[in-house]
């Protein structure tokens, strides 16, 4: 399938150094990462030039972000997460992003010269406790529509997002996933109709799985469940979820072994490409972490 829409991808280039080189440091709040992994570098090279590639090959232009001198001094590696950055919206507008993690603040900066040499607009939240990460969100720019969660983001970073980016609706999706995009991830038509919702049930209370149901309803979008209580499976489960979700399109890092979603996906003509991140699972990071789009 080649891509059909104006859509570009931003990535982080690699640093010219190795990518946590000296061991991973697990931040307290991520389930996902592995603290003390020693990334293989050589693989996770490979991997890297693969999916910028696949990116390619699907007929989507890259935007390559260099990764600063300074934010490898100072052992910020996870930079190479571009989800986390900034939030575009359909007018080529962007809002950046407040980390509530002391040791990712001041990331996002690094990413300003090269959008505004692009010729978007950069607006920024208003105050710094305005708390929001762009894992927590995800915009869906066909409804106007932006979802967002609340472990790394408050209510008023959520918010601010809304205004900024001039949003229709704002709906909170609570769970455990320390990133909305850990919970759940849309699945999109041709069109750029959301149609669906993946779950990883596992990371949602009753009220809380009970909230997103009856949005999934209220807006027709299937709701489709991927339960793992298995912490192993579960971590498994919600990697491969975290995909790169555009119109047609779904990319992750492994396949998806639910027969709900696959069913679902043939019958909606969504196609699955696989590009395997294993290397930057270990940072707790996926396909939807490493990229970002620019509308």
């Amino acid at each position: 399938m080649t891509h059909s829409y104006k859509i570009k991808i931003a990535l982080s280039a690699l640093p010219k150094n190795d990518w946590w080189g000296s061991g991973i440091v697990a931040y307290k709040d991520n389930d996902m990462m592995i603290d003390g992994a020693m990334p293989n570098q050589p693989v996770l090279e490979h991997e890297y030039r693969k999916l910028v590639s696949l990116i390619e090959r699907l007929g989507l232009e890259t935007v390559i972000v260099p990764f600063s001198n300074i934010l490898e001094q100072e052992g910020k590696f996870d930079f190479i997460f571009m989800r986390d950055h900034f939030l575009c919206n359909r007018n080529k507008k962007i809002v950046m992003c407040n980390m509530r993690l002391k040791e990712r603040l001041d990331e996002g900066k690094f990413v300003i010269e090269t959008m505004k040499e692009l010729g978007y607009t950069i607006s920024y939240l208003p105050t710094q406790d305005c708390l929001a990460e762009g894992g927590e969100f995800f915009y869906l720019s066909k409804e106007n529509i932006l979802l967002s969660g609340l472990c790394r983001n408050n209510l008023k970073g959520a918010e601010s997002m809304a205004e900024l980016m001039g949003v229709e609706q704002l709906h909170i999706i609570e769970s455990n996933g320390y990133h909305l995009d850990t919970a759940i991830c849309p699945i999109f038509n041709a069109e750029y109709d959301c149609i669906g919702m993946n779950c990883a049930r596992e990371v949602f209370d009753t009220k809380n799985y009970n909230t997103l149901k009856e949005l999934c309803k209220k807006y027709g979008w299937e709701l489709l469940d991927i339960e793992n209580q298995d912490r192993k499976k579960s971590l498994e489960a919600r990697s491969a979820m975290n995909c790169l979700a555009l119109p047609g399109l779904l990319v992750g890092t492994s396949p998806i072994q639910n027969k709900k979603v696959i069913d679902f996906t043939n019958q909606n003509d969504i196609h699955m490409h696989i590009s395997n991140v294993s290397q930057f699972n270990l940072s707790g990071g996926s396909v939807h972490c490493l990229t970002n789009e620019l509308l």
